[in-house]
Formats: structure tokens, C-alpha cells, sequence
């Protein structure tokens, strides 16, 4: 039985690497555009507030839309590299068995 899973266990050995890389890539990434989003963030923040103080409705819609989808995309790179980084630990759990 053990030999049948040499094979598999060698793949998952390429899977683990390259989803590391992926992982390490991600991550980078993630940390270099929130210094780039996170004061387009509070720009569009402060435009919103002052829209909101104005009574411009459609701007006010504008701007949280924007504000919505900088928080949406952050999250969802975020939740990519927790459940990239549980297949990689499940994938070096099966190459230890």
C-alpha cells in the first residue's frame, strides 16, 4: 500500500511547492496594496463624507460602491491565502503519512 502511494505523494510534493509560491506571491502582494489602497480608502472615506454632508446622492452611491469593492477584493485575497495555506498544511499532512 505504501508504494502505491509514492507516486501521489511525489505530486503532491510539486503541488505543495507550487502553492507556496502562490501563497508567497499573494501575500506580497496583499501587503504592498494595502499601502496603496489603504489611503485611496480613506480619500474615498473623506469624499463620501463630505458627498454625504452635501446631500449628493448619487455620488454618495458612487463612492461607497468604490469603498465596498476595495473591501470586498482585500477579503477576498485574504480568504484565498487562509484556505491556499490549509490545502498546503492537508497536502503536507498526507505526505507525512
Amino acid at each position: 500500500m505504501k508504494l502505491m502511494k509514492i507516486p501521489f505523494k511525489l505530486i503532491a510534493l510539486l503541488v505543495i511547492a507550487l502553492i507556496w509560491l502562490v501563497c508567497l506571491i499573494a501575500k506580497a502582494a496583499t501587503h504592498i496594496s494595502c499601502y496603496v489602497v489603504g489611503p485611496f480608502m480613506l480619500l474615498v472615506g473623506i469624499i463620501l463624507i463630505v458627498m454625504l454632508t452635501k446631500s449628493r446622492w448619487s455620488d454618495v452611491a458612487i463612492c461607497g460602491g468604490i469603498e465596498a469593492f476595495c473591501l470586498i477584493v482585500l477579503f477576498g485575497v485574504t480568504w484565498m491565502i487562509a484556505n491556499m495555506e490549509d490545502l498546503n498544511a492537508l497536502l503536507i499532512r498526507f505526505v507525512q503519512s
